[in-house]
């Protein structure tokens, strides 16, 4: 299959026959943030390595600080995958497996139940950071799992199937009874993904003042964890 996606990150599938595109498919969106645009994927890459990467650009003027010696980035670099849903074939967008070579510190669970007031991201410092949860809904009585990234909320509503990130929403079903999330965290953005890419939201986000750690919450009941990770990352530059 052929994917063609418009400035704004937008896409169909379909067929192409060498002249003539043939769309198969309903316009759809590639990323739910305020702040995708432009995306560009390398042609260049090796014949041992057929993946399709893909950056966009965050553009927003003015949602940067002035002060800063840049203004405006691009996304992580993800990797484009065909996937049939029960909705039909979905283009999904997940973060390039080479961002291990950048992961740090790591904090882990395993099939834990979260209470009402239990954070177990307490202890996790620095502004860069690499999270993965996947939840079980129908173990979980909580009417929210939320995330408290320095001021910028990253949340699952299960009574409503919407996962929303920093005010950015999509619809997001459960897949075999789990909610994958994936959140990384810059300084200047969050970019979040669930199930594994099938939703994409991509924005400029500033991190608060004052907050100096990371927040997992379950609101109103209980959430049970299959696993967590939450990684800090180096900077690639060193």
């Amino acid at each position: 299959k052929w994917v063609l996606i418009d400035g704004s990150g937008d896409y169909v599938i379909g067929g192409f026959d060498g002249q003539n595109f043939t769309v198969e498919t309903d316009k759809r969106k590639g990323d739910y943030g305020r702040n995708f645009y432009a995306t560009m994927t390398f042609q260049n890459m090796p014949k041992s390595d057929p993946r399709r990467i893909q950056l966009a650009w965050m553009r927003g003027w003015n949602d940067y600080p002035k002060d800063m010696p840049f203004n405006q980035q691009v996304t992580f670099p993800c990797e484009l995958t065909l996937r049939r849903l029960p909705r039909g074939v979905v283009m999904c967008r997940y973060p390039i497996r080479e961002i291990s070579r950048i992961w740090g510190e790591e904090f882990s669970l395993q099939n834990h139940t979260l209470k009402q007031g239990e954070n177990p991201l307490s202890e996790i410092k620095g502004d860069l950071v690499d999270i993965e949860m996947a939840l079980d809904i129908e173990q979980s009585t909580c009417s929210e799992i939320l995330f408290d990234l320095k001021g910028n909320i990253v949340k699952y509503d299960l009574q409503h199937n919407i996962f929303e990130s920093v005010g950015s929403r999509a619809s997001l079903e459960p897949r075999n009874g789990l909610i994958e999330i994936r959140i990384l965290m810059d300084r200047l953005s969050v970019e979040s993904y669930g199930n594994r890419g099938e939703v994409s939201i991509t924005n400029i986000a500033y991190q608060k003042d004052g907050k100096a750690s990371l927040k997992l919450t379950a609101v109103d009941g209980l959430a049970h964890i299959v696993s967590l990770k939450a990684r800090q990352l180096n900077s690639i530059w060193e």
